[in-house]
């Protein structure tokens, strides 16, 4: 086989690959449950993916609810996720956080008015909405909920 055409056929292959990966993997949250009937616990956190079943079934068990509009390609979103995740214990107990995908639940973002990514908003167990803002760390969101 000719250099050139070998060439070729790896820049290929190193193209399928990556729209495998790209499709497939890393546009995927890691460590939420989605499509669930009721929240499921990270230790004692309530983060799972937003969807109707999932802010119903809060709404059922009389918990308060904490939308978190975010994106894979947002840094402050990947940050406060991060923080979430490994100091979530600092959070009340009894708060789901219904995390949405900005970007692809237009539908959600219609419904609830949330024009930017980071946007957090708080609703009571009855499901009324709060309180509001973007922006802001695990600090904020500690001091936005009490």
């Amino acid at each position: 086989m000719k250099p050139f055409n070998v060439f070729i056929a790896i820049s290929l292959i190193i193209i399928a690959l990556g729209v495998f990966f790209f499709r497939n993997g890393f546009n995927k949250p890691q460590n939420i449950v989605s499509n669930t009937d009721s929240p499921v616990l990270m230790d004692r956190l309530n983060y799972i993916d937003y969807s109707e079943q999932n802010l119903e079934s809060a709404k059922r068990n009389g918990r308060p609810v904490l939308f978190f509009a975010a994106t894979v390609w947002c840094q402050t979103c990947q940050a406060l996720e991060k923080e979430i995740k490994e100091k979530g214990n600092l959070l009340p107990s009894d708060v789901t956080i219904l995390k949405v995908d900005y970007d692809h639940d237009r539908e959600m973002n219609r419904k609830w008015g949330v024009t930017s990514q980071h946007t957090l908003i708080v609703l009571d167990q009855n499901g009324n909405e709060v309180k509001r803002w973007i922006g802001g760390n695990l600090d904020a969101l500690i001091q936005n909920l009490n």
